[in-house]
Order: structure tokens, then C-alpha cells, then sequence
């Protein structure tokens, strides 16, 4: 049975439980720069980087200001709401998936399009850096999701080839990177809301999900 040597994981919706965070900051974000944004636009955001959702918002309703100053007050205005966040949750079986990993011995690292501030602030406050062995953003990679540069320099970072990584992922965006990395790539999928039917597997939660489940997956798919 052949055997992955590495798991990179999305941040936001799979690891941590703020999803529904971002998206009530952002909707905060745009009541304060006086727009609108529709529903179906706000979702083409979601797996993609500050950099990618400013630049189009500023070319949609041309907002004033550059998009850096855009990003910078965006970053600000996060970093202090999750700080003041009284609960910040990890999904649930998270952490007992992540014990079982880094027991194994395998390769653990984060592929995020959060800044890395963010980054920093959400894994520590639900305390599981120290299980990874690289914190990827794209900003670092250079280019947002879908495109693969943080899910090939999260690879780099870890010593692996990209065939070997299994992913994580719960948006269209982040699937086309990890895909677009060569990587497998398993899709949260609580409910039918985003067409994920491009990854290789699917799991609602990680609740009960152990390592034997994870290697039966990987190994029905080479």
C-alpha cells in the first residue's frame, strides 16, 4: 500500500471554524466603503487572497485609494475583530486528526490566502502551531488561489514531491490550486452550496476521521 508522506491543510473552513467570520468582517468592510457587494460575488472571493478581492472590488465600484491601502485597512480591521473574538473554534475532530498525523510522522503544513498575520493569530488562539511544519500564505507564494504557488511552496518548505501531499481543501479556488499542484486533493463539503465535485474525495466533517480512513481514500484513487 503505497503511503502519502505529507497533508497540507487550507485554514480557514478546515481547520479553523471561521469561514462565517470572514465572511460577516468582509460584509462589515463594505458597509464601511459605502458598496453593495451581491451575494454571488462575495462567494467568487472565498479561497482567494486580500490582494485578488480588493483589486477586483476597487475595479467593480472604483473605490478610491490604491490597493494596498485597501488591503492594509482590510488587514487591520480583521486582525482586531478575531482578537476580540471571545470564541474562536477549531472544527470538530481537528485536533485528534492532527495528534494521529504528526504521531505517524508525516508532514504537516498550512496552505492559507489569509494574510499572515491572520494566520498567526487564528492558529495560535486555538493553539496548534506547533504541529506544522511550514505556514504557507500567498501572499508569500506570490499569486492567490486557484492558481498552485502556495500549495508547490508549501511542498518545497516540507522537502516533498507534490504527488505524495494530500490536501485539504473546502472552496473551488483552493481545489484548483491543490489540483493545479498535483496534488490529491479531499474537499470538505458540509453541505452542496460549492461545486467540489473536482476533488478526488469527499468528506463532510472530520469527526471520526482517522488515519486508516485517510490512507483507504488515497490508495483507491492510485
Amino acid at each position: 500500500m503505497r503511503k502519502p508522506e505529507a497533508v497540507i491543510f487550507d485554514m480557514d473552513g478546515v481547520l479553523v471554524d471561521s469561514e462565517p467570520i470572514h465572511y460577516e468582517i468582509e460584509n462589515r468592510l463594505f458597509n464601511q466603503l459605502g458598496i453593495t457587494v451581491p451575494d454571488d460575488v462575495h462567494r467568487n472571493y472565498l479561497g482567494t487572497s486580500a490582494d485578488f478581492m480588493y483589486a477586483d472590488l476597487k475595479s467593480r465600484f472604483g473605490l478610491p485609494g490604491t490597493v494596498n491601502e485597501l488591503i492594509q485597512f482590510g488587514e487591520t480591521f480583521t486582525c482586531d475583530y478575531f482578537w476580540q473574538l471571545q470564541v474562536l473554534n477549531l472544527n470538530e475532530g481537528v485536533l485528534s486528526l492532527l495528534k494521529e498525523l504528526k504521531l505517524a510522522g508525516m508532514k504537516l503544513a498550512v496552505a492559507t490566502s489569509s494574510s499572515p498575520e491572520v494566520a498567526k493569530i487564528l492558529l495560535d488562539r486555538c493553539e496548534i502551531t506547533s504541529y506544522f511544519d511550514a505556514i504557507v500564505t500567498t501572499s508569500e507564494a506570490g499569486k492567490s488561489k486557484p492558481a498552485p504557488h502556495v500549495y508547490l511552496l508549501a511542498a518545497q518548505k516540507i522537502g516533498m514531491v507534490p504527488s505524495n501531499c494530500i490536501v485539504f481543501e473546502d472552496s473551488p479556488n483552493g481545489l484548483s490550486a491543490a489540483k493545479g499542484a498535483g496534488m490529491f486533493c479531499i474537499a470538505m463539503q458540509p453541505n452542496c452550496a460549492l461545486d467540489l465535485s473536482k476533488a478526488d474525495f469527499l468528506i463532510g466533517t472530520f469527526s471520526g476521521f482517522r488515519l486508516e480512513r485517510l490512507l483507504e481514500i488515497f490508495n483507491s484513487k492510485h
